[in-house]
């Protein structure tokens, strides 16, 4: 256990260290000046960076199934956390268990059997249970998906309320309903979610801009900010300008309109 803290610890080290060194990476609006000499770099928040590592791992965490097989990714000997006594631990924890992955397979599943247009029509059953894929992944990047469908056909009965408030037999509908055979955990982002400038990255589970030179061109100019999901280059501080004058998405600043120039 004591193992065990000193790695937590370094990590913990690690990313503070990482963050510190970051820090001079962050530039707010108010500090950009059109005299600034060195461009500043494209900001990346914890956001970004934490997407990114998450991307770079879905691969890893696919792959993953038991408690022993998390502790291995992450450089702790299962042993060192399974066999360490648990004298001296809080209560809740001493009278706790370590839960069970819910692994991603097909689980018996409530869906509903028909969907009534027709308010006056009632029908029986009203739902049933098939198997469908269900269970989590690595990381929010990923998702519990079938692999192989099945369709079954299956048969309810129908009635109608009439008028008079009685029930007449409609006979019986044979509806069908999909079965997932085999599932797995694949990405949530598909290639279909990408935009026209961006290629799709399998590995990472993501889309990013394929217009790269446009890209480093951008973050160059200490004005402007890549936009990552449009692959465009946009002024930092867009603004209205007063009456006379444009503003220039080229340059970043307002500009006498060739109008008033003329004047």
């Amino acid at each position: 256990m004591s193992q065990l803290i000193r790695y937590r610890t370094l990590v913990l080290v690690i990313f503070c260290g990482s963050v510190m060194s970051h820090k001079g990476d962050i530039l707010f609006p108010d500090q950009i000046s059109p005299r600034q000499s060195k461009p500043p770099v494209e900001p990346r928040t914890a956001e970004n960076t934490a997407l990114l590592l998450r991307s770079q791992s879905s691969e890893t965490v696919r792959k993953i199934n038991s408690p022993e097989e998390f502790l291995r990714m992450i450089g702790v000997s299962p042993s060192q956390v399974f066999l360490t006594s648990r004298m001296g631990e809080p209560e809740e924890r001493s009278n706790s268990e370590m839960a069970k992955q819910a692994n991603c397979e097909p689980s018996p599943t409530v869906v509903p059997t028909y969907q009534r247009n027709d308010p006056s029509i009632v029908y029986f059953p009203r739902c049933t249970r098939v198997k469908r894929c269900t269970g989590c992944c690595g990381n929010e990047l990923l998702s519990c998906q079938p692999k192989e469908i099945e369709t079954r056909n299956f048969e309810i009965m129908l009635a109608k309320l009439t008028a008079q408030g009685r029930f007449e037999y409609q006979g019986k509908q044979v509806v069908p309903i999909d079965e997932h055979i085999r599932c797995g955990c694949d990405c949530v982002i598909k290639p279909s979610d990408c935009t026209p400038k961006q290629v799709y990255k399998e590995n990472l589970c993501r889309c990013v801009c394929s217009n790269t030179d446009d890209r480093a061109k951008c973050i160059e100019h200490p004005d402007k900010i890549w936009d990552s999901i449009y692959c465009s280059c946009s002024c930092r501080n867009a603004h209205e300008c007063s009456t006379g004058f444009f503003y220039n998405q080229n340059t970043c600043r307002c500009e006498r309109s060739p109008v008033e120039q003329r004047k």
